[in-house]
């Protein structure tokens, strides 16, 4: 049995997901065709999408319905993570005492929301509950902190498995047993390349990372020791980013993951970074699956 030929890998990052809306839009209207996805958080729930239904336009209108639902509501109003520097002499007054209070909280909760909003909105955007109404192949990433491992779900319920690979850690309830305690596939493999390697032929990445952090202004201990974690992950997608054959890295302005506000500018985005290699990508798949190069590479 022939292996399929191009896996997609979609990266994690929150609301900057909807930069790959747009970047499948324009892999839909180029005719290049995906036989295998691999998603991380909230690219595994894009990719779902995808799979269920290969129509990247549904996606964007159902998820322009989804922010207008009450499921969305459920998720909205929480933004105790977010990072940003605050400008107002009022505003870092409120920022340092939501600090204290994220500290305060922290010593005696696991997590901001319990997981059953996020279980919600997803039932919400999947048209289908398991893996086998998937109409395309699907690897959903999670990552367990008690044995450090990378979980890697392809069958079975779809629902829960996207629940787990979103769980961000310390703002969503994490899940697992007794022994497992199991959150966002991000913490491990926010771009998930590795699971498609010997899987297909072509491996296409979409990184929708936070590159652009911006400068600290006069940063407290909580915000240092989240620029360093943020600068450990960054590192981490870089490297993982080029074990793909060909990426896809759309402008996400250096938004939050909660900035679900900027939705019609990372749709735009996405679509504008395909739009610019499609040709490029085009000719590389072409190579690749030429005779001549699969005959070099058996001889090799």
């Amino acid at each position: 049995m022939n292996k399929p030929f191009l896996g997609l890998a979609l990266g994690g990052g929150g609301a900057r997901g909807a930069a790959h809306i747009g970047v499948l839009q324009e892999l839909h209207q180029a005719g290049i065709q995906i036989d295998l996805i691999a998603g991380t958080s909230a690219g595994s729930i894009i990719g779902a999408m995808y799979a269920a239904s290969t129509d990247p336009f549904w996606i964007e209108d159902h998820f322009r319905k989804f922010m207008e639902s009450d499921a969305f509501e459920g998720l909205r109003s929480r933004r105790m993570l977010d990072d940003r520097n605050p400008d107002s002499v009022l505003d870092q007054i409120a920022k340092k005492v939501k600090d204290h209070y994220v500290v305060m909280m922290g010593l005696n909760r696991e997590s901001i929301v319990k997981s059953g909003p996020l279980r919600r909105a997803i039932s919400f955007l999947m048209p289908v509950k398991n893996f086998n109404e998937l109409k395309i192949p699907m690897k959903v990433l999670a990552t367990d902190l008690q044995s450090c491992e990378d979980l890697i779900f392809e069958s079975g319920n779809l629902i829960n498995a996207l629940v787990k690979s979103s769980s961000i850690p310390g703002f969503v309830q994490p899940s697992g047993n007794e022994t497992e305690l199991i959150v966002d596939g991000g913490v491990s493999m926010p771009i998930p390349v590795p699971v498609l390697q010997g899987n297909c032929e072509f491996i296409l990445a979409v990184d929708i990372s936070r590159y652009y952090l911006g400068t600290l202004n006069n940063p407290n201990m909580i915000e240092i020791l989240k620029r360093a974690d943020m600068v450990t992950s960054l590192r981490l997608k870089s490297e993982l980013s080029k074990k793909a054959d060909f990426v896809i890295k759309p402008d996400t302005l250096g938004l939050h993951w909660s900035d679900f506000h900027q939705f019609d500018t990372l749709v735009a985005n996405g679509k504008t970074a395909a739009r610019k290699c499609i040709e490029q990508l085009k000719s590389e798949i072409d190579r690749k699956n030429s005779l001549f190069y699969k005959m070099k590479q058996w001889l090799s």
